[in-house]
């Protein structure tokens, strides 16, 4: 598969938007190849706001892809139960689109509760995905060396330590739908 030209990134926030820049960077990317989707930023659930242009972005993603390499990174926050990838599924359906095939690189970028659990956790820290706990500093500051380090956790076959939670362990296969 052709290195993408152009990476089309739909993310709830900020935060969102800042990780997968970084990681995007490690991975070689420049600012020019990256292009954000718009969500309200404060106005509104993101989350809700990814769900909504979901079908419609994967669909413009399917007709860049025929002319040019190009993918598309989904980055949304899960819930408890664990639907969301479900979630996306049935919005191609409801939309008369195909499903997400292995081929594609439609990347789907699911933590559990929050991005915010993912940066502690590439921190070192023990995390509970089931809690929800938002007494976070600052964390802006730390999404590069903690993109850095999931860079490292996708390389083939490097070793993901032990304190590494669920979502985040699931999000390595996704990214390796970019890098191969």
């Amino acid at each position: 598969m052709n290195r993408p030209s152009e990476i089309v990134v739909l993310a709830e926030d900020a935060m969102h938007q800042s990780f997968i820049r970084q990681y995007l960077y490690r991975l070689g990317y420049k600012v020019h190849q990256i292009r954000f989707r718009a969500v309200a930023m404060g106005r509104g659930c993101g989350e809700q706001l990814v769900r909504k242009h979901y079908a419609n972005e994967v669909q413009a993603f399917r007709r860049r892809s025929v002319r040019a390499a190009t993918s598309l990174v989904v980055v949304i926050d899960g819930d408890l139960s664990n639907r969301r990838k479900e979630q996306l599924q049935k919005l191609l359906e409801e939309n008369e689109l195909d499903p997400r095939t292995g081929s594609e690189q439609i990347v789907h970028f699911i933590p559990k509760r929050n991005i915010e659990d993912w940066i502690h956790c590439l921190n070192g820290k023990s995390v509970d995905e089931e809690a929800h706990d938002k007494k976070w500093a600052d964390l802006g500051p730390q999404v590069k060396p903690v993109a850095a380090t999931f860079h490292n956790w996708t390389r083939p076959n490097a070793p993901v330590p032990n304190h590494c939670i669920r979502s985040l362990r699931q999000a390595i296969p996704e990214a390796q739908r970019l890098e191969s």
